[in-house]
């Protein structure tokens, strides 16, 4: 796991606000969130429905700042500006995208989640 896709001032801000407890919820989170988002987006643009689309973009952009999720925040803000402007030939490859981040971010919250229950 390349650990430039997350930004550990925000974990380190999120462990500030709420302790070690509070960043293992907020990963948890994360973890069972993004992907049902993810796949409620791509079920969404296949059946030509821009709105879970549009949804995911500007959830994923906040709750993946909120952990410094740094690539999936960049995409997610595309994927809402894309969607939003009707931009629609960009969108699979951007949910492809999308899902490639989470796929490779995850081993990583995992990682700082086992880091944080130890302590």
């Amino acid at each position: 796991m390349d650990d430039s896709y997350i930004d550990d001032k925000a974990i380190s801000a999120l462990q500030d606000l709420g302790g070690a407890d509070f960043v293992v919820q907020m990963i948890d989170v994360f973890l069972v969130y993004a992907p049902k988002v993810i796949a409620e987006a791509r079920r969404g643009f296949e059946k030509g429905n821009l709105e879970p689309v549009i949804r995911m973009g500007h959830s994923l952009r906040s709750s993946g700042r909120n952990l410094g999720a740094i690539r999936m925040v960049e995409l997610a803000e595309r994927i809402e500006t894309a969607g939003r402007s009707g931009q629609l030939p960009l969108l699979p490859a951007l949910l492809d995208h999308m899902e490639q981040a989470f796929s490779l971010i995850k081993g990583g919250f995992e990682e700082k989640r086992a880091q944080f229950l130890t302590r």
